[in-house]
């Protein structure tokens, strides 16, 4: 009834991921038959359609002297599109390795499958964005639609456009389009009964020894885009939110000694966080 797919990387601990990502799988099979489908890159992909896309390079996550996007929206996409194509249940979920997820988070995945399942919308797109929206939201549904997230994508089947038609479009757009895949994945479908959904998921920044709290996966995940001067203005909010964020404030999380810059060079975290407090 339900097709669960992983395309992308495969990152960080596989044990502590598959710990966290059994938690929403359990939910969802309590809703129908589920089917987990695995498409990594490289021996996931053996049944693919060549990809017409520049991969580029490890990402800034891996190797922050080797940062080579490439078109990593359509890449995302192509990859997304033959997952699709290789399996066949009604409903599809695509998931990423390095996602987190969070008890409210699970909640409202399981809500939104729910009523694609039964009929009210189409397809929901699910992220954290702490740049739209209400600052850490557990929920809140987008009703204006600029961009979709792309952490995880729910389903009907039979609302997707075709491999060849969602190609098409691609090779029209703009080459600086093509690295984003809040831009690419619009494509996927022409429904209008569609739902941009902001939630706790997060992606794993970490390679964590033992399995982490909520507040340190958090603070992992908003740090990593501290990579300029105008990555640390955009963030400051968020970062703000973290700090104040009364539930939190008793628990105990390991703070970055030092953060990688886009320029090559690093920062010691003590004049990051002087950088936020700053006016």
């Amino acid at each position: 009834m339900i097709d669960v797919v992983y395309t992308g990387d495969i990152r960080h601990d596989q044990k502590i991921k598959n710990e966290n990502h059994n938690l929403l799988l359990r939910e969802i099979k309590k809703l129908g038959e589920v089917k987990v489908s695995e498409f990594y890159n490289g021996v996931g992909e053996k049944h693919f359609t060549d990809c017409p896309f520049n991969r580029g390079g490890k990402d800034a996550y891996w190797h922050p002297d080797n940062l080579r996007r490439g078109q990593g929206g359509g890449v995302q996409v192509w990859q997304y599109l033959n997952a699709i194509r290789l399996t066949n249940n009604p409903y599809v979920i695509r998931l990423r390795n390095d996602n987190w997820f969070t008890e409210s988070s699970i909640k409202v995945i399981v809500k939104e499958l729910k009523e694609i399942i039964n009929g009210k919308h189409d397809i929901s797109y699910f992220g954290s964005n702490w740049l739209e929206g209400n600052m850490g939201t557990e929920y809140q549904v987008m009703t204006k639609i600029k961009g979709v997230e792309d952490f995880v994508i729910a389903a009907k089947r039979e609302a997707l456009n075709s491999y060849d038609e969602v190609m098409s479009k691609l090779k029209s757009i703009g080459v600086n389009h093509l690295r984003s895949g809040n831009k690419c994945f619009e494509f996927i479908s022409n429904s209008k009964k569609k739902h941009k959904v902001l939630c706790r998921i997060y992606l794993t920044r970490q390679t964590y020894e033992d399995y982490p709290n909520e507040k340190q996966v958090c603070y992992d995940y908003l740090i990593s885009y501290c990579t300029s001067r105008d990555g640390i203005s955009k963030m400051k909010p968020a970062l703000e939110w973290f700090e104040n964020y009364k539930p939190w404030k008793n628990i105990d999380y390991k703070k970055r000694e030092s953060i990688d810059l886009k320029n090559g060079y690093t920062m010691n975290i003590n004049k990051l966080e002087r950088l936020i407090k700053s006016k």
